[in-house]
């Protein structure tokens, strides 16, 4: 019985084996979950990024954005991104993963194959390759069946970091059209107990119209506006490794 603490993480590690063993015949190695949240990207896949101990074995990463936990379909989001990074895992590992556009098109047949159609938008009409690249489950797919019968047996994401949360409500409640009337009940009720304007007992620190973002690879800088997700040139494609920029308080 898993200890409270680690449910999640063991959870979606179960999550990993069950779409491994129905959409890629058990083929794929394995790898290290991870959650990170930064930027505006759903997930990430880096081929080798973590290594053992003693040094002797290294683990493909998977990593999760936890602020998109909290998107109108929830869990079924959550499990959708994990697909998508599965598929980046199975071409590293038995396709050729294209290094000028990320999802190419065998990326794109593969994701069809399963259940999962990419698209630029999100939704039916978009392009189905380039560098930034969502998906949706194709009706009927196999991912849809697989995933349906996940979710028919508990609910994935129990808990969030309440800073994430309280970032989203302050998103909603300044744009309710994001989540229209479909917006998480946590998100709803968060927002609801936000102070109105003119209540904050100080004020609210400016938004600059620049930040400074930096490779934690190689190093290089670059200013550019609030919430941008960023690749380094230089460093993407290496190994497998998709590398965003992360923002820098001074620079």
């Amino acid at each position: 019985m898993p200890s409270e603490h680690v449910k999640d993480y063991i959870t979606l590690s179960d999550c990993y084996d069950v779409f491994n063993d129905a959409l890629f015949d058990g083929q794929l190695r394995g790898c290290v979950l991870t959650f990170e949240d930064r930027g505006q990207h759903f997930g990430y896949y880096r081929k080798g990024g973590f290594i053992a101990r003693d040094g002797g074995e290294r683990r493909d990463e998977i990593c999760l954005n936890p602020r998109h936990f909290l998107a109108n379909t929830g869990d079924l989001e959550l499990l959708q991104t994990l697909v998508h990074e599965q598929v980046h895992q199975w071409q590293f590992q038995f396709g050729k993963p294209s290094l000028r556009t990320y999802h190419n098109r065998e990326w794109a047949d593969k994701m069809l194959s399963i259940g999962l159609t990419p698209s630029s938008t999100g939704r039916p009409g978009g392009k189905m390759t380039g560098q930034h690249m969502a998906d949706y489950p194709t009706e009927g797919g196999l991912f849809l069946q697989v995933a349906q019968g996940v979710l028919a047996k508990s609910s994935l994401i129990t808990w969030y970091k309440e800073g994430v949360a309280i970032k989203r409500a302050q998103e909603y409640a300044a744009r309710p059209d994001l989540d229209d009337q479909t917006a998480p009940g946590l998100v709803a009720a968060l927002a609801a107990n936000l102070p109105a304007a003119g209540d904050e007992e100080s004020k609210p620190s400016r938004t600059p119209s620049k930040v400074a973002y930096q490779c934690q690879e190689c190093g290089v800088k670059v200013w550019g506006k609030p919430s941008l997700s960023l690749i380094c040139g230089d460093c993407h494609g290496i190994d497998g490794r998709l590398l965003y920029l992360a923002s820098v308080s001074n620079y």
